[in-house]
């Protein structure tokens, strides 16, 4: 099976666990656009995990499920779906995925990675910040605009020291501002 035969079939799976997940009545009792994060969140994670890591759900542990969400989860979200409600559902919607699985036979270990999320729920909720997101995009496009090299640590360090003292109060904003 080449490449686009697997992410098609691994799309039909996810959708197929998609109706059966906002189905049950904690998830079909939210908004829409609630629905439509946890299934962009499930989605995702589902889709990094097989597609990304071929790695199928009877083999995630943990430690696949620290790598997806820490290392990998944000760089897949496009920007429209970097929201915060999106972040604040991470831990429901995982849970709700995980416990699903282990109910259909799918993984066995659903309660340990349900209990991981529980003891990594803040952080999980925490991820992203759109104070940081939008101090870093500014950032990259006035680095582009002075056409310094990306690929070149310390042309982007000396940069990144000049615009910040260029520009103080954007760095003082970004550790003040409180959510």
């Amino acid at each position: 099976m080449n490449k686009d035969e697997e992410v098609q079939q691994v799309g039909e799976m996810i959708d197929r666990w998609l109706d059966a997940i906002d189905s049950q009545s904690e998830i079909a009792g939210k908004s829409q656009s609630e629905v439509d994060e946890i299934d962009t969140i499930i989605d995702s994670f589902v889709e990094i995990a097989i597609v990304g890591l071929n790695k199928q759900p009877a083999s995630w542990d943990v430690d696949l499920l620290a790598d997806v969400m820490f290392s990998r989860f944000t760089l897949l979200l496009d920007g429209d779906e970097k929201t915060d409600s999106l972040f604040q559902l991470i831990p429901f919607a995982l849970t709700h995925l995980f416990s699903y699985l282990d109910h259909e036979g799918i993984i066995k270990n659903g309660s340990q990675l349900n209990q991981w999320v529980k003891d990594n729920s803040k952080a999980l909720r925490s991820m992203y910040d759109s104070n940081f997101d939008a101090f870093y995009s500014r950032l990259v496009k006035a680095m582009k605009d002075a056409d310094v090299d990306l690929e070149d640590k310390s042309a982007v360090d000396a940069f990144t020291k000049k615009y910040l003292s260029q520009h103080p109060q954007d760095g003082i904003d970004l550790y003040s501002k409180k959510k």
